[in-house]
């Protein structure tokens, strides 16, 4: 039995925005500070930093609670994450293709499961690729010698 993650990274855009509004809430504390203490300023610099730490912390809860754990053994699969968990046998896939951005078991009944990564998470998905191929080569047979 084998495991993998897929992980999404954060989002870099509201990494940048965190980075920014945590910048700006800075520079409008020091100034608050270099200024007399303007009540003002500190008050939005309090939120600015406030607001960009939140944004972080969201950002990465996000990203952290997208994980997704892929558990193969000889028999099939179990995906285990967000949503409800699927589950099925290699006799239950018909083929297995690889795009650019993930991983597609088409089913014999004619369903589709799609495993998606953002970018960044392509060695997860060129492993995992891997481990399924053996295993749906094992399951017909094609490695016995």
């Amino acid at each position: 039995m084998t495991r993998h993650q897929v992980r999404k990274r954060p989002s870099l855009r509201a990494l940048g925005l965190a980075a920014l509004l945590v910048l700006v809430g800075v520079v409008l504390l020091m100034m608050a500070d270099l200024l007399d203490r303007q009540l003002a300023l500190t008050a939005i610099g309090v939120v600015g930093v406030a607001l960009g730490l939140a944004l972080f912390v969201a950002a990465w809860l996000l990203a952290r609670s997208m994980r997704v754990e892929m558990v193969l053994d000889e028999d099939g699969y179990r995906l285990a994450g967000p949503g409800r968990p699927e589950q099925g046998t290699w006799a239950g896939v018909g083929r297995v293709t690889r795009g650019e951005r993930g991983i597609t078991l088409h089913r014999k009944d004619g369903t589709r499961l799609q495993l998606v990564v953002a970018r960044g998470g392509v060695a997860d998905m060129d492993a995992l690729g891997k481990d399924i191929a053996a295993r749906l080569d094992t399951n017909r047979g094609y490695n016995r010698h």
